[in-house]
């Protein structure tokens, strides 16, 4: 680990919490932050090119019917997040770059592992987004300098970079994995690593007009990054090849119903070839690649006064190599209300419905898994108590938890809590 890089980006990130103690507006629920502006301090660090961003989510999760183990105590995960934006045309004098750092530690259990699935055929969903990835050490989220030519229409981004940042790329308006974030990372999850793992990587991005934009992408794979304590390795022993995304982006701005949206069409190629990591998910023989693509889509569907309230709906499709990937395809659909009542513009009624297919071929060897598919359902609201406060309640109800009808199908009811300081 370079510590001439890590302890500057520790030190500013530092400063920028221990001055919140000192503010004046913190706890104000009109303000923005949790710590308010840190008595204007925030502010003018902004307008000089350094932006913190920092919050804390907690997802809970209560099994109360079906499963392995329903009744139990909730569970509880979370992630702290603390990130910091450089602005260094204002800081430095380069033209349109920005540095970006993040790093995140997640703590918790899991009631899909502890109550809801069969150990023997784990569930390939989560029903808490927060687990996983780094339950016992903080992480080394991304560290990355992008560039800007061509009056912005050429980007390219480098460093330590998770995939779905850009590619495959979704909101996270749900509790469940089955609806948050790229969703390469969980049903590929052992090739495709979103943050908070990082790994080594470049993206080159170039908008053909403003509303369409292709993108490629390079990465660093290494089954390493991804494991317990290894956060802020930045070494490349271990490494086995390199994963390749290329993406084509339409974000009309009037689309259907002339209200914006965002369609993305993509694929994934892996390189890795030893067999302890890419291997036929029947024989157990080693292969040389795998693949995925992937189809997806936000569109607002209906406006109040031309603004973002609304009925918005979103899908993303993916469909993955059946010699070695244990999911050949999944499905996934829902609706998203924003603004249901006035005294509420910014709060958001989600429904969302996944399915999970597995492979055959992955079945054949596994007679646990007697059923062809796993199906999640989440239904939740969002209510925004101040801009820096947000509580969750959800419903979710997992069909054929991990493809196998040896456990009940399950309700969970949730909460998931985020905190913006």
């Amino acid at each position: 680990m370079n510590k001439r890089i890590v302890y500057p980006v520790l030190a500013c990130i530092t400063l920028g919490i221990s001055n919140q103690a000192y503010s004046e507006s913190a706890f104000d629920p009109d303000g923005q932050y949790l710590f308010g502006d840190w008595n204007g301090k925030r502010a003018e660090l902004e307008k000089k090119g350094i932006k913190f961003d920092a919050n804390i989510s907690l997802d809970t999760a209560y099994l109360a019917d079906g499963g392995r183990n329903s009744g139990d105590e909730p569970t509880y995960a979370s992630q702290l997040w603390l990130g910091s934006t450089f602005d260094m045309e204002k800081l430095a004098g380069w033209n349109d770059t920005v540095v970006r750092a993040i790093i995140t530690a997640r703590q918790g259990q899991s009631t899909s592992i502890r109550d809801l699935q069969d150990p023997a055929a784990p569930q390939f969903a989560n029903v808490q987004a927060n687990y996983g990835r780094g339950n016992t050490k903080s992480r080394l989220s991304e560290l990355s300098i992008e560039k800007n030519f061509m009056d912005k229409a050429l980007s390219i981004k480098a460093g330590r970079l998770g995939l779905g940042t850009d590619f495959n790329l979704m909101a996270c308006d749900f509790q469940s994995t089955a609806f948050c974030s790229a969703q390469n990372g969980k049903w590929a999850g052992g090739i495709w690593y979103n943050i908070p793992v990082s790994q080594w990587g470049a993206r080159v991005k170039y908008h053909i007009t403003p509303e369409v934009f292709t993108q490629i992408g390079v990465y660093q794979y290494n089954p390493k990054n991804a494991r317990e304590g290894q956060g802020w390795t930045l070494n490349f022993k271990g490494d086995d090849g390199i994963t390749i995304p290329v993406e084509a982006v339409w974000q009309p701005k009037h689309g259907l119903n002339n209200l914006p949206g965002s369609y993305r069409i993509g694929g994934m190629y892996n390189t890795a070839d030893s067999p302890k990591n890419q291997f036929d998910v029947k024989t157990g023989q080693g292969e040389d690649h795998t693949y995925a693509i992937w189809f997806s889509f936000e569109q607002q569907l209906t406006s109040v006064n031309g603004g973002k309230r609304g009925l918005h709906s979103f899908g993303n499709f993916t469909f993955h190599d059946d010699i070695t990937n244990k999911i050949t395809d999944t499905q996934q659909l829902g609706l998203k209300y924003i603004g249901l009542f006035d005294s509420q513009p910014n709060d958001t009624l989600g429904l969302g419905m996944n399915r999970v297919g597995v492979n055959d071929r992955y079945r054949d060897v596994r007679p646990v898994l007697n059923e062809s598919a796993e199906y999640n359902i989440e239904l939740n609201y969002t209510y925004n108590a101040t801009k820096w406060l947000s509580f969750r309640p959800n419903i979710q109800y997992v069909i054929n938890p991990g493809a196998t009808s040896r456990v009940d199908d399950g309700l969970v009811l949730g909460l998931g809590t985020k905190l913006v300081f």
